[in-house]
């Protein structure tokens, strides 16, 4: 879920506001944009994560012990403190190593500096010198007057609340432990950068998009004359060569993401793939916003997976299994950006392509198709999903997501013999245990 962060708004990535710099648009008509593809990606992750536990019978929660809204703000209210201080100073022009700093440091007094303990009161006491030394003139382009007043105030809540502390030895223990997985981490950052500067350093990366478009003319020079005798234009030369560029160009994307930070590897990117996607007729923002998304998904994508592999460092498990996993989830992220090139009515701010009919249609049919997917890759809808049954939900949901009102009423009959079968069975479920 939280690979999709870069792509979802308010904040998203930096990549966001170049992306707004090259396009010369307003920073909010990137994000008007990033909405509806980034819900499509939570659909997909939230959908396989509740059939993929219904299939295991996993139970829910007792109603009484479900954890009260009130309760929760109630008692860890002051949680929340280094969050907003990383924000204040992020969306105040910082670098995100400064708002780390700072979200840190407010980490460290929050969870461990009291009044009672007159001698953790030195971290707090120099945080305040350091903010206030930041918005003194002698400090070059510090803190405003207001911002330190912010950060300066989030700093003394934290040191006043009642809550329990944890003892500096937890402190030292928490340390040790982030070092170990920033290890882990770096460690297949590092080897992901030889690839990378392999890539960069031979020129590969720059030829790539245009042989991509030249291989893919090719290929569908010689699949056009094989799929004539169907009649539809979907398989005619040109749109075979535009699915066959996009596929490319997308592995391309992944290929290339590899281990990068989201604003270096977008940069790199909209060189490389922005030349073969214009040549496709694809409008500019959605050719930057395709670019980014399949950036981003290399995160999630084994072998490399950087964001999988902190994530086995926590939870101690296989790095490549977890990032298959990963991958699994994102299949929304995956499948989205192909229906934005063929439909830009997703994207809401190109007047050009949209219509509330069109982008009704689009929209409430992806979100089914990624429904659809979901149940099929978890293996459970009503009742279990196994054999030619789950192949047709795939189908079915695929033909779903394509923006097309052909493949909809398609995947209506594809489906329908499904829900037949997935009724029927979950009744004789019912009546078994009964």
């Amino acid at each position: 879920a939280s690979a999709g962060g870069q792509i979802t708004p308010p904040i998203m990535g930096a990549a966001s506001f170049l992306m707004a710099e090259y396009l010369e648009v307003p920073y909010t008509t990137i994000v008007i944009a990033a909405i509806v593809p980034a819900l499509m990606h939570y659909i997909g992750v939230m959908s396989i994560v509740h059939f993929t536990a219904k299939r295991l019978g996993l139970e829910a929660y007792p109603k009484d012990q479900i954890p009260q809204f009130v309760q929760v703000w109630r008692e860890g209210w002051f949680t929340v403190l280094p969050l907003i201080g990383l924000l204040v100073v992020l969306f105040s022009g910082y670098s995100p190593n400064m708002a780390a700093f700072i979200g840190i440091s407010l980490c460290v007094v929050v969870g461990f500096c009291a009044i009672d303990k007159p001698l953790s009161l030195a971290v707090p006491l120099a945080l305040l010198g350091f903010i206030f030394w930041k918005a003194s003139p002698y400090s070059g382009e510090g803190f405003s007057p207001t911002m330190a007043g912010v950060l300066g105030a989030l700093t003394l809540l934290g040191c006043l609340h009642r809550n329990e502390r944890q003892s500096f030895k937890d402190l030292f223990d928490s340390c040790h432990v982030g070092v170990q997985y920033a290890l882990a981490v770096g460690a297949a950052s590092a080897a992901v950068g030889i690839v990378v500067g392999v890539i960069n350093t031979t020129g590969v990366g720059f030829r790539l998009g245009f042989m991509v478009t030249n291989g893919a003319a090719d290929m569908a020079a010689s699949l056009a004359p094989l799929l004539d005798w169907t009649s539809l234009e979907v398989f005619g030369q040109a749109s075979i060569q535009q699915f066959l560029s996009l596929v490319l160009i997308a592995i391309a994307c992944i290929l290339m993401g590899a281990g990068l930070p989201t604003t270096a590897l977008y940069i790199m990117l909209v060189a490389v793939a922005q030349p073969a996607l214009a040549q496709l007729g694809v409008p500019a923002l959605a050719t930057h916003m395709f670019v980014l998304y399949y950036g981003v998904i290399s995160e999630i994508t084994p072998p490399v997976c950087a964001s999988a592999y902190a994530a086995a460092g926590i939870a101690g498990a296989n790095p490549f299994r977890t990032g298959v996993s990963a991958f699994t989830l994102g299949l929304g992220k995956l499948m989205v950006p192909m229906v934005f090139v063929y439909a830009p009515t997703m994207l809401i701010v190109l007047p050009e392509y949209f219509t509330l009919v069109s982008f009704l249609q689009v929209t409430l049919t992806c979100a089914l198709g990624v429904f659809a997917i979901a149940t099929a890759v978890s293996g459970y809808f009503m009742a279990p999903l196994n054999g030619l049954w789950r192949v047709l939900m795939s189908i079915g949901g695929l033909m779903l997501v394509a923006p097309s009102l052909g493949s909809d009423l398609a995947s209506i009959l594809i489906i329908a013999p499904v829900l037949f079968q997935q009724v029927s069975s979950q009744r004789n479920l019912q009546a078994a245990t009964q």
